[in-house]
């Protein structure tokens, strides 16, 4: 991969975007990780000199200390979901943002001249290519998702976009998506996701439910099938396994007759080039100006730079036709302004910002992208991050964070 584009040396730095994410996974993990392997080897050694009741003291010394620091990252972590469920309460009865209203109630809008005030009513408009969705509550081992959730969600979701990408198959995610597009009528195409992580199991048992849900539905909806999400820059599997897996889903869907439907992966830039682009039908590519550590003002240029030079040459490599490219994750967190890379700020004026000056850009290009994501995700803030659970369009009670343009998308 060749470097990203250099900006300015006040925040300029020699990491590509994934490098950034992987740093600040880096440091989640180290985080995660210490309390285990301190408590683990003081017990070791407890147990190896259990005749020196100095070293027992010690010993006990040394879990007070890492039972502490995890009890204040949980704090922490406890402290970042009150917050965020303080300022966005849910309000069961606020009907405008039940399907059908035309409406989301949003909590800010950002004024012309860059002032933040209360939004009451703010349009939804279709003005996303796709949109990255995770129905709220699935996830295992507790699915509380059910389908009228999702009925609501879908009902919200499809007047932003004709389009929508999913990330698995548990909980009933893909057949209740399904089963809302064609028992309501929505005007929307899936992007099936079919989740790989280090278990196998995990693999086999969503590709069966892909299966078993297009027998039963028919394939009428589907425009995509993506294998995997990041597999290779989270390490959830070797190369030649995920290369295995695309390859078995492209046989059987070919199989059930439809070799026009793209089969791939989705990962960040740094893994979109051969081998692995040599065996897609699509290179779907993670892109967000976000790591690159630019001020919001520059992400827009940043992106169709680096796309140009960088990603588009790395895709290409060695296939005699160049390989489509679909933005499979592209947007900016709102939340917490602390969990910057360099100059990149996660605000909700930061992301009107990015939406006045990147989507209408990319409609125009007839970009194809998926915004992620729908709506906050608070279950994904962890001890010592937290910036992954606010990158919504929405927030997690469905509330409109910016004012939409009117640049409708294809």
């Amino acid at each position: 991969m060749t470097p990203h584009p250099q900006h300015d040396e006040t925040y300029a730095t020699n990491m590509t975007p994934q490098q950034h994410r992987q740093q600040e996974r880096r440091r989640h993990a180290e985080l995660s990780t210490a309390g285990a392997g301190v408590g683990a080897g003081a017990d070791t050694l407890a147990k190896a000199r259990r005749g020196s009741s100095a070293k027992k003291k010690r010993s006990r010394k040394c879990k007070v200390v890492v039972l502490g620091t995890i009890a204040l990252l949980l704090i922490a972590a406890a402290a970042v979901l009150a917050w965020y469920f303080a300022v966005h309460k849910k309000n069961q009865d606020n009907k405008s943002s039940k399907g059908g209203s035309g409406h989301a109630q949003g909590n800010t809008v950002t004024k012309p001249d860059g002032t933040v005030v209360p939004n009451t009513v703010q349009q939804l408009k279709r003005v996303f290519y796709g949109m990255a969705y995770v129905p709220l509550n699935a996830q295992l081992p507790n699915c509380y998702n059910t389908q009228q959730t999702v009925d609501e969600e879908l009902q919200l979701l499809v007047q932003t976009t004709k389009r929508v990408r999913l990330y698995g198959t548990d909980c009933n995610v893909l057949r209740y998506t399904i089963d809302a597009i064609q028992r309501l009528k929505l005007d929307l195409k899936v992007v099936v996701g079919i989740w790989i992580d280090k278990d196998s199991a995990t693999f086999t048992r969503q590709s069966a439910e892909f299966f078993a849900v297009m027998k039963e539905y028919g394939w009428s909806n589907v425009i995509g099938v993506s294998v995997g999400n990041e597999v290779i820059f989270d390490n959830y599997q070797p190369m030649d396994v995920l290369l295995a897996h695309i390859q078995q889903v492209k046989s059987q869907v070919v199989a059930s007759g439809h070799p026009e439907i793209p089969v791939f992966t989705s990962d960040l830039e740094s893994a979109n080039k051969p081998p692995l682009t040599n065996h897609e039908d699509k290179a779907g590519v993670n892109l967000h100006p976000f790591f690159s550590g630019a001020p919001v003002s520059e992400a827009a240029s940043w992106f169709w730079k680096y796309l140009e030079q960088s990603v588009k040459p790395a895709v290409s490599q060695g296939n005699a036709n160049p390989l489509d490219i679909w933005i499979t994750e592209v947007g900016w967190p709102t939340f917490p302004g602390s969990s910057n890379t360099n100059a990149s700020i996660p605000s909700i004026p930061n992301l009107q910002t990015f939406i006045d000056t990147w989507l209408c850009d990319a409609n125009a290009k007839q970009l194809p992208y998926y915004y992620f994501e729908f709506f906050d995700a608070p279950w994904k803030v962890w001890p010592g991050s937290a910036v992954e659970g606010f990158w919504g369009l929405l927030t997690i009670d469905k509330k409109l964070k910016v004012k939409l343009p009117d640049c409708l998308a294809s």
